[in-house]
């Protein structure tokens, strides 16, 4: 049998409510409505009183060689957090190890140009408790050299639409002029549209053997990501076999690694996020999608 949890403070504060309660004839039918009822109190209560079953549970940890853990209020683990803490902070310094890798051995023989670079933008209806619902997918390749080459573009009819989210995505069409999820017409069909970004990405070496990095806004890597999340597992195929890098932390490394003088570049990072934010391209007509605008600006430095 597994292990029980570690009780927390708030147990033995539940316990010793249970009992105060108890003595004034109300009393509780399970430890949930025990819960329920002592929460007000514990947020309310001193730190005197706190201390006093933060000390309790310690002392019980002790007894049973638990080593000491502290909790949120919500119950989650302290430790736990900074361990997803620290793998975020991992993975964020090897995408930009892995970026500044890229542009250095690109940039000492000035292939750099030539290379194809992909950006990738989704617009989203709305995001539920678990997803979101992507309403158009856009991937753009270019290289310095040549400029745009080409674009793959999809809209896309959502598989499903969660019960109870009518309005939110009512609010999503209208802000990003997308066409409200149609019942009459066939689905996307996922499994297919990821079967062409990949194709789409092995345009330029059709035998690589591992894909190259999709480049986007930061606001937008957490939808891009969830977005081929939910491709790879109608395919059951491996999302780990993408990888999804902030384009302001590549803009930043290249701009930097082929500017001619010293006042050209970005000394921050920050600074190159702004410049892609602008909105220099706005009213440019035939530039309709983000990825495009981006790109514009991307070059025009």
């Amino acid at each position: 049998m597994p292990k029980k949890p570690p009780r927390n403070a708030f147990y033995y504060f539940m316990v010793n409510f249970k009992e105060e309660e108890r003595k004034k004839g109300i009393n509780y039918a399970n430890l949930a409505e025990v819960a329920d009822a002592a929460g007000p109190a514990w947020r309310n209560a001193p730190p005197s009183v706190r201390s006093k079953f933060e000390a309790i549970a310690k002392q019980e940890k002790q007894k049973r060689n638990i080593p000491d853990t502290k909790f949120t209020s919500h119950g989650i683990s302290l430790a736990e957090i900074e361990q997803q803490e620290k793998e975020l902070r991992d993975a964020e310094e090897a995408e930009r190890q892995d970026i500044k890798n890229f542009v250095k051995l690109k940039s000492f023989n000035d292939s750099i140009k030539y290379e194809d670079i992909y950006l990738m933008d989704v617009n989203f209806y709305c995001k539920t408790s678990t997803e979101y619902i992507i309403g158009e997918s856009s991937i753009l390749r270019f290289n310095l050299q040549d400029g745009i080459k080409d674009i793959y573009h999809e809209l896309i009819n959502p598989p499903h639409i969660p019960i109870g989210y009518a309005s939110d995505i009512k609010i999503g069409s209208q802000e990003y002029g997308l066409e409200m999820p149609d019942d009459t017409q066939s689905r996307s069909n996922f499994m297919q549209i990821l079967a062409n970004c990949v194709d789409y990405l092995k345009q330029q070496d059709p035998n690589v053997k591992s894909l190259p990095p999709i480049f986007t806004m930061p606001d937008k890597v957490a939808p891009v990501q969830d977005f081929i999340l939910q491709m790879c597992n109608r395919a059951a195929e491996d999302d780990s076999i993408f990888r999804i890098y902030k384009l302001d932390t590549l803009f930043f490394t290249l701009i930097n690694a082929i500017k001619t003088c010293t006042n050209e570049g970005f000394p921050k990072e920050s600074l190159a996020l702004a410049q892609l934010k602008k909105d220099s391209f706005k009213y440019t007509p035939g530039i309709g999608c983000e990825v495009c605008v981006i790109f514009f600006l991307f070059l025009c430095l």
